[in-house]
């Protein structure tokens, strides 16, 4: 059997927790400091470790709005994350479409969107790739509008190019580039917001336990002038992320080769098969394919029966009953065609062929259902 995903953590992992254990703090502390450093010192800014990118995607929502009218424009292919947490906060969500392509967002799309109501947009970096983010700057700019980046399906640190939202959220879920389990990290560009999203995460105090306990003689709880939940990452799983960044350059490598592999090997699919092909910039995340004229239940089906795990990202926002839109074609076309192989860290080229193997077998026997008929395919 080969599932979808399979954590990967250095061998160094046990050996930073277990540090973390004997120093005696747990809690949010020097591991996340630490941890937010990293992203300071490349982006400048100031940055926040939480307990989720849905956490980090509610504070810059929280930090954003300014009144009960204004609105976010989301792309309506995404993890439902990116809408709930601005829905959440208060925000109306206003969907695009996506580009029939890359599947990203495009400052055409967000322009005809637009309304004296878009207080922000939210971009997300879909699959790992990058969507071009000096068109969309431009346009906020002129706009006066906040650009939130949803960086959950890419860390930004090996970019040679700079960071351009004014809000960036991650993601260390376990299926992630640096996984921990759980866990999140925003990023601002304005130092103005400092205060005021660290007490949110903090329930509204304005000094933490860590800065609490830093003299024997404790210091008292003060309270601040904002409302807030504790939505703060801890040094536990923060200990992990670290070690996982110090790798991120070596494990990108291995997921292109992955991908560069699939590619070769899926080629003889086209075009009932066709891979939402990646450029040089990609973090390679995740291993997405296009099925044309194959019905997608039967395909998968048939896959699971022969051991290979798949699945689906995403189903459009468009169909959501918090966010319907009659304009996302392309994103509910897309939907109902998209496929995820596995593609984990660790994957085997063997099962990488086993993968493929099984997706061939499987377009064959539904084209023998359909018409009795058999697809022609190329030459590998």
């Amino acid at each position: 059997m080969i599932p979808l995903s399979r954590p990967f953590l250095p061998d160094e992992a046990k050996q930073s927790v277990n540090e973390c254990f004997k120093s005696g703090w747990l809690g949010y502390g020097p591991a996340c400091n630490s941890l937010e450093r990293r992203f300071v010192t490349a982006h400048g800014g100031w940055a926040l470790a939480t307990t989720s990118c849905t956490a980090a995607l509610n504070l810059a929502a929280q930090l954003t709005r300014a009144s009960d009218d204004d609105e976010i424009i989301v792309p309506a292919l995404t993890f439902i994350s990116t809408a709930m947490a601005f829905y959440a906060a208060g925000f109306k969500v206003r969907l695009v479409d996506v580009d029939p392509k890359t599947l990203l967002v495009s400052r055409d799309a967000i322009e005809k969107a637009l309304s004296r109501k878009t207080r922000a947009i939210a971009v997300v970096h879909l699959y790992g790739q990058r969507v071009p983010t000096e068109e969309i700057r431009e346009l906020c700019d002129s706009h006066d509008m906040i650009m939130i980046e949803d960086c959950a399906h890419r860390i930004t640190l090996l970019d040679d190019f700079p960071l351009l939202g004014d809000f960036a959220c991650y993601s260390f879920n376990a299926v992630k580039e640096a996984p921990c389990g759980e866990g999140g990290l925003l990023w601002a560009r304005s130092k103005k917001l400092e205060i005021r999203a660290r007490e949110m995460s903090n329930l509204g105090l304005n000094i933490d336990t860590f800065q609490r306990a830093s003299n024997l003689n404790h210091h008292e709880v003060c309270f601040g002038r904002e409302a807030g939940l504790k939505t703060r990452l801890n040094d536990v799983l923060a200990s992990i992320v670290n070690v996982s960044l110090d790798s991120l350059s070596m494990t990108r490598e291995r997921r292109a080769a992955i991908f560069k592999r699939y590619d070769c090997m899926i080629d003889l699919l086209h075009p009932y098969v066709t891979p939402i092909r990646r450029k040089g910039d990609d973090s390679y995340l995740m291993y997405v394919v296009r099925l044309d004229g194959l019905n997608r239940d039967v395909l998968r089906a048939d896959m699971e029966k022969m051991g290979i795990a798949t699945s689906v990202h995403y189903n459009s926002l468009s169909e959501h009953p918090f966010f319907n839109s009659d304009n996302c074609l392309v994103s509910e076309c897309n939907s109902r065609q998209l496929l995820t192989l596995p593609s984990f860290l660790g994957i085997s080229e063997d099962d990488q062929k086993m993968v493929t193997c099984s997706l061939v077998k499987a377009v064959e026997n539904q084209a023998k259902a359909v018409n009795s008929g058999r697809f022609i395919f190329a030459s590998n």
